[in-house]
């Protein structure tokens, strides 16, 4: 595991040790390891490696994951050292896509971003296209299985994103609730276990190639109502719609995160095509119980990102949209 101390990462260090595989974790140590003791681990800047990591990438290995590759500069000290592997494994996104719609959904061969755009929304998903591309070149001439996983939007315990946290945050206060959303925005969440599971079954299969992991589509509507019914607290949804909150100048998915407005490309990226996945075994989790586990562990961390929506300012807007 390159990375593997974090989130995704967290998740299938965990799902690899409930198989009973060894495990070794590369990582930087600026999250600490909840792994003490079961895995071995080995503290190194991947982009400049100890004597100790030189020799443990050189070791031979029937997966590598990588979780934490953001650039290129990630991969070219680390690719040379490696040793007799099986297969390579890169979390990518499916932020990559053109946002573009398409009749059933983004499939793996839907058109990319420019790998040089310079879009700074886009930043991050163009530094993982590059990565990409960058392993399909290298590992080809190596005769090593490349897998690139493109990630929807992903939930779970140990969620560091802050997006669903909002509305887990909203739950566990209880209170009024201002939803700007359309009832039928559509949403693409996948839990993090289904996606370790799934990523762990892809070493057994040497599934290679471009696979999107992304999850079953719901709606805005459904989501919220899960959130909010199962933190089992009293509060009040006023669904106040997009064309006030955009007048009243709301900010989509900062302010309100998981808000996209019907006229938003993003909304490209909620109507991902999972069918390869499922084919290869992707199970999804139901949505009432990722939604249980992400307010289990929301309850542990609290607290209230200065991007999100002020709570007095969203008082004041309940209180403009009832008259």
């Amino acid at each position: 595991m390159l990375g593997g101390t974090r989130f995704v990462g967290r998740h299938i260090v965990e799902e690899c040790l409930r198989r009973g595989d060894d495990v070794t974790v590369l990582y930087r140590g600026r999250s600490p390891s909840p792994f003490a003791g079961l895995v071995r681990h080995v503290l190194t800047d991947r982009r400049a490696p100890t004597i100790e990591a030189t020799t443990v990438l050189a070791e031979p290995w029937d997966g590598v994951i990588d979780t934490s590759a953001g650039d290129v500069d990630d991969l070219r000290p680390v690719l040379p050292l490696l040793g007799n592997v099986h297969q390579y494994i890169l979390l990518s996104t499916c932020g990559v896509y053109r946002r573009a719609s398409a009749r059933h959904g983004l499939t793996e061969r839907a058109p990319t971003i420019a790998a040089d755009a310079s879009h700074p929304v886009r930043a991050s998903a163009t530094r993982k296209l590059r990565c990409e591309r960058y392993l399909r070149r290298r590992l080809d001439r190596i005769n090593v299985t490349l897998l690139i996983a493109r990630l929807g939007l992903v939930i779970g315990r140990y969620d560091d994103s802050a997006r669903l946290a909002y509305w887990l945050e909203h739950a566990l206060r209880g209170g009024d609730v201002l939803v700007p959303m359309d009832d039928r925005q559509p949403v693409q969440l996948i839990d993090a276990s289904d996606v370790a599971h799934f990523l762990r079954d892809a070493v057994n299969q040497q599934l290679a190639g471009v696979v999107n992991v992304a999850g079953a589509r719901t709606t805005a509507r459904t989501l919220v109502d899960t959130v909010l019914t199962r933190a089992s607290r009293a509060v009040t949804p006023f669904r106040v719609g997009e064309d006030f909150a955009l007048t009243h100048r709301l900010q989509p998915w900062t302010e309100v995160p998981l808000w996209l407005p019907t006229s938003s490309p993003e909304l490209a990226l909620m109507s991902v095509n999972n069918s390869r996945a499922a084919s290869a075994g992707l199970t999804f989790r139901p949505l009432p119980d990722s939604v249980t586990d992400a307010l289990g562990w929301q309850a542990l961390r609290r607290g209230w990102s200065q991007r999100w929506l002020d709570h007095a300012r969203e008082q004041d807007l309940i209180h403009r949209w009832r008259g």
